[in-house]
């Protein structure tokens, strides 16, 4: 057998000694996958050559980190090298939520310590959000002092772009009898380079099946029509987009933005398609009709599909509560679709006819369920958020 480096045995110790108490069974089926691979009586590992440890290695490496993502509810994808290091060392890593809660109590023992009065204010926009502002001085108590993270939003909106180099599409889960979508990188990419890390923004989704194959649909428009977001939901017109253009294409639902990767669809989400499907029953066909979330996750962005079920629909149009658990909603009221990108073709954006605006956050009493608007070819323009 030929010898290895002291830190290449005790790296490849720490990786098996760590996927045994991940799983057990799986970590040995890796180790000794047929009766062909022996160990040796004086070893603690099986003889394999070095192309066969590359592969057990990653195998036990991905092992690791799919019961850490799976327990802790991150995107694998999205952990740094250093991150990884740490898990397969077995550091205790904290999830994200729990780093904000951790964070969160620091900072309430600094406050407590400095002994400052906080006082916190609740009260209501124009469009009926509630505001909870928290103020530990008495000048911010006499003038009004915005906590919003707007300077970090701003900042971090121009460098969307480079988020469009690390996108992940959730595999898991797929309903394989359903249609499979493609999606056009140059409007993906488009699409969030429009968006906000908190302020969602949604577009209707309009596309085609090759003549080849009518399982497949592929997206060709987003048209993103007059709406205004918050970090929950995306308030859009009743009035469903209507141009020359769009008559040779399907509807094929929505796309919209989330501030961040959620495990499961969104209860709001669920009743508003059922709502826009129930209004339009002759277009929006439930089994083509699909939502197409796109979260924003550490230095990257993860894309999902989901299509309701029968039960779903059933729930969604008799829903009232727009709260985060609203009762009776289950998972079984979705499936997982096929989600592909492609750059073999193109899309393209309709938006508002005119001055094109389309982003109605800083004139919410001008916009209305009940708008008309024209619609033309064209990018959606970039406007500020905050």
């Amino acid at each position: 057998m030929k010898s290895i480096s002291s830190y290449t045995a005790f790296s490849r110790l720490i990786l098996i000694l760590r996927a045994l108490s991940v799983n057990n069974e799986k970590t040995k089926i890796t180790l000794r996958p047929d009766k062909s691979v022996i160990t040796e009586s004086h070893h603690i590992w099986p003889t394999l050559t070095d192309e066969e440890w590359v592969k057990v290695e990653v195998s036990l490496k991905d092992l690791i980190l799919a019961d850490y993502g799976k327990k802790n509810n991150v995107n694998v994808a999205s952990l740094t090298s250093s991150e990884i290091r740490d898990i397969i060392l077995g550091m205790e890593i904290s999830a994200p939520s729990l780093q904000r809660q951790q964070i969160a109590e620091i900072e309430k023992q600094g406050r407590d310590s400095s002994q400052l009065t906080a006082v916190t204010t609740k009260t209501q926009n124009i469009h009926g959000d509630e505001m909870i502002v928290t103020t530990t001085s008495n000048y911010e108590t006499q003038a009004f002092a915005s906590k919003t993270d707007w300077r970090v939003r701003a900042i971090s909106s121009t460098n969307l772009h480079l988020r469009t180099n690390h996108i992940y599409v959730s595999t898991d889960d797929i309903n394989e009898n359903a249609f499979t979508y493609v999606m056009p990188k140059n409007i993906l990419k488009r699409f969030i380079c429009s968006a906000d890390l908190r302020t969602q923004i949604a577009g209707y989704m309009y596309g085609v099946s090759p003549s080849d194959n009518s399982q497949v649909k592929e997206i060709r428009a987003i048209v993103v029509v007059p709406q205004w977001g918050t970090h929950q939901q995306v308030h859009l017109p009743h009035m469903l987009p209507n141009h020359e253009y769009l008559n040779d294409y399907e509807p094929l639902g929505w796309i919209h933005t989330q501030p961040n990767e959620l495990p499961s669809l969104s209860p709001i989400d669920v009743t508003m398609h059922s709502r826009i499907m129930a209004d339009n029953p002759e277009s929006w066909d439930g089994d083509r009709a699909i939502i197409l979330t796109v979260s924003f996750t550490p230095g990257s962005c993860s894309l999902t599909a989901y299509k309701l079920t029968e039960s779903g629909y059933e729930w969604g149009k008799t829903n009232k509560d727009l709260g985060a658990n609203p009762a009776g909603y289950v998972a079984s009221f979705y499936e997982k679709v096929q989600l592909l990108l492609s750059d073999r073709f193109l899309g393209f954006f309709m938006v508002p006819d005119g001055d094109g605006i389309w982003n109605y956050n800083f004139m919410g009493a001008k916009h209305r369920v009940d708008m008309k608007y024209q619609l033309t070819i064209d990018i959606p323009k970039v406007r500020f958020f905050y």
